[in-house]
């Protein structure tokens, strides 16, 4: 699911209950669906020009993200941590802009190899996880290629998605 959010960059000469503060005034205004450390995360845009207008007010500065909320169940990898984050709430979000979704499909052609496909596209994963009762992965924009070069050698292809609002 596409959530928005502000990672906030807070000037290190505050009083430690600057942040306190920021969190109170935006209580008054919105609910925020997660955080993590500097990082608020809504569910609409609106709620996000919202906390840009409280953190304007307080002169902080911010910088958009999308982020992709993953379902409960999904199974992340090492190389997670790179491209994400697990927020106070225990939700992992992928950095949208750094990662492409992907589902495999075996070609009608015989002898499609869908198990050796994975087995081979498992060092470059960053999560695995179930939509619509489907498999599908995420990895590193810049390896969707490689992604589709792997799929095609074992006769499968690797079907890349946009983004849903709802994942």
């Amino acid at each position: 699911m596409l959530k928005h959010a502000l990672a906030m960059n807070l000037p290190d000469n505050k009083l430690p209950g600057f942040y306190a503060q920021v969190i109170k005034a935006l209580a008054g205004k919105i609910r925020l669906f997660d955080r993590d450390k500097e990082v608020l995360i809504v569910e609409t845009l609106t709620e996000a020009e919202t906390v840009a207008d409280v953190l304007n007010h307080y002169h902080v500065e911010w910088d958009p993200l999308d982020l992709l909320l993953l379902p409960e169940a999904a199974e992340l990898t090492p190389a997670f941590s790179d491209y994400g984050l697990i927020s106070v709430m225990r939700r992992a979000y992928l950095y949208a802009e750094l990662v492409s979704i992907f589902r495999l499909a075996a070609e009608p052609a015989e002898g499609a190899e869908p198990v050796q496909a994975l087995m081979q596209m498992d060092e470059h994963l960053l999560a695995r996880f179930e939509w619509n009762g489907e498999p599908h992965y995420a990895v590193d924009a810049q390896l969707s290629e490689l992604i589709e070069r792997i799929a095609a050698a074992y006769r499968c292809r690797a079907d890349f998605i946009t983004v849903p609002a709802s994942l």
